[in-house]
Formats: C-alpha cells, structure tokens, sequence
C-alpha cells in the first residue's frame, strides 16, 4: 500500500497545502516539497503539512529517507493517534530493511551481521547510530511498531490488512515463528487474504510444519491457482513434496 492512500486534508487547508497537494497528485515532488517547506516555516506544528512534506521528501529518493524519517518522527509527537505519520515511517524503514536483507542475506552470517545492534524504538538515544541498519534507516523493529500502530489506528480494513502484512514481512525475517502468527492475526481480519496464505505456507514450512504448509498450499491451487507453481519451488526448499 502506499502512504497517500492514508492521506486526508484538515478542515481547512491553507492555500499552499492545497497547492502543495496539487503538485504531488502530478508527481512533481519537488515542488511539493518546497511548497510544504514554506507552509512549515509559517505553521511548524501543522500535522498534515509535515506529513506531506515527509512524503514528497520521500519520493524524492533515497538520499532523503534520513530527513523523510525525522518529520514523520515530529508530526507522530504532534498527533500521535493519526495513523498517516506512523505509517510513512513505518513504510522507509519497511523498504530499507528488505533491500537489506536481499541485498546481504546471500553472504553467510551477512544480513544478521547489517542488522546488529538496531536500536530499540523506545530508545532514547539520538545521535548514536550504532548499526548499519539505522544508518540506512532500515530499522527492522521501528518498521513493525510503526506499521503495526498505523494499523491499529486505522479503521479502514483493506489499509489495515496492508499495513500489518508489510509488518508481518518484517517478522518473517526476524522469526518465522513470529511471522506465523502474524499472518494467523492477518487471516482473523481477512481469511481469504491470498498473500498471508502463501506467506504462510513458507513460514510452516521453514518451522517443519509440513501438515500445515500443504494445507496452505491447497488454498493457493483452489484460490490463486496461478501461484501454486511459485509456492512449489518455496517449499521445494525445505523438502516439501506435492503429490499430484
């Protein structure tokens, strides 16, 4: 899911918001951002400009994730219970942290080396970046906690479940015991939610719960056919035979 999609304009936006809006819904997220820019130096606690301008930031590449993170980080102390702010953050450092874990997990040791010493979300620390996940802004457990907040705080359900899937993802690779059980939570929300269900299949698999993942398997066949050929080679990695 995308951030925008939680997007939503106060009761009455000034002038260079709406503009500012108008410029990201074409995808000139440059000038949103020095439109957002602007309206912070007059309003600097105004919850729906920072996030757009943490967003804008965002599409903007990479190379702004670090900036993107800290005004999410101010608008979440600005208003706490809105899921939008807590669900950009979330989101950099979900994106981070998977193009971490592809990008060393092929090395032996090499992903849990990247991801050492992360810092707690509740951390009080400041500037001491201690891991090359933080540094990345690839945090693993300041993407769960923030998804999964984002998802309590929404009521919408299909947002919901995107938000907790993305988390879900994240504890598959930390755990695949946890990401069992939040694909299960997933599954209680929307049961025929095709990606928890193959997702699934892997994480019982990986555990040795053979039983378990054929029976996720036959959801697939019966509800996805067309990625029933994928779920084979996954679970052809841990030995899994179908029988035909």
């Amino acid at each position: 899911m995308k951030t925008e999609d939680l997007q939503e304009l106060p009761d009455h936006p000034s002038w260079l918001l709406k503009q500012a809006l108008g410029a990201f819904d074409k995808k000139h997220y440059r000038l949103a951002s020095w439109l957002c820019w602007i309206e912070i130096r007059r309003n600097p606690n105004n919850y729906f400009v920072l996030c757009q301008y943490a967003q804008s930031l965002y599409h903007l590449g990479k190379a702004n994730d670090r900036k993107a993170a800290s005004i999410y980080k101010r608008a979440i102390e600005i208003n706490p219970t809105h899921p939008l702010a807590h669900a950009g953050l979330g989101l950099i450092h979900y994106e981070n942290a998977l193009r971490i874990y592809k990008e060393y997990s092929m090395f032996p040791g090499g992903s849990w080396l990247m991801f050492a010493d992360e810092e707690s979300p509740e951390s009080e620390r400041k500037l001491s970046l201690t891991s090359y996940a933080d540094r990345q802004v690839g945090n693993r457990k300041i993407a769960i906690k923030e998804l999964e907040e984002a998802a309590n705080l929404t009521s919408d359900k299909g947002d919901k479940v995107g938000l907790l899937a993305m988390a879900a993802e994240i504890r598959c690779i930390m755990s695949n015991e946890d990401g069992i059980k939040a694909y299960k939570n997933i599954l209680h929300i929307a049961p025929d939610y095709v990606p928890a269900h193959f997702h699934l299949a892997g994480c019982y698999a990986a555990t040795g719960k053979c039983e378990l993942a054929l029976q996720e398997y036959k959801f697939i066949t019966e509800h996805a056919p067309e990625l029933a050929t994928d779920l084979e080679s996954v679970l052809a990695r841990f030995n899994i035979k179908i029988d035909r």
